[in-house]
């Protein structure tokens, strides 16, 4: 396995920000929903939901890392190889194909940069959720 941040571009932060945005949204949400439909009343939002959906997080991360190595997820990867070839995407005719900066949205991106963006949006929700759901446990 290369190194990972070898595979990191500026212009991949937007879609990680977007990637971590809106599955901190779903998280928040299945969270809700577990507290309002599954709980019992014996743990808190914090303890038992939010330890869950970040080891759901996690175990994707680890998806994540395996698909940069080369492993494929039967009936899940639709691509069989990994290629570093971008699309040719034309402009969306919005505001911001007219700016100096290049905005790259993530179909934009290759395989390899798609699962290191999932990768990273998995990490950087995974970890804090798991250490509050563990943390929230013992006290």
């Amino acid at each position: 396995m290369k190194n990972l941040f070898s595979i990191y571009k500026k212009d991949m932060l937007r879609p990680i920000l977007y990637k971590t945005v809106s599955r901190l949204a779903g998280a928040a949400c299945a969270c809700l929903l577990w507290q309002r439909f599954l709980s019992d009343g014996r743990f808190t939002i914090w303890e038992a939901p939010c330890l869950a959906v970040g080891a759901l997080f996690l175990a994707w991360a680890w998806v994540s890392y395996l698909r940069l190595d080369g492993i494929r997820v039967p009936f899940v990867d639709r691509n069989k190889e990994l290629s570093t070839k971008r699309k040719a995407h034309g402009g969306t005719h919005s505001m911001a194909d007219f700016i100096d900066e290049k905005v790259v949205s993530f179909e934009e991106l290759s395989p390899q940069e798609r699962a290191f963006c999932s990768l990273l949006s998995n990490l950087i929700l995974g970890v804090p959720m798991v250490a509050i759901g563990l943390a929230a446990g013992v006290l």
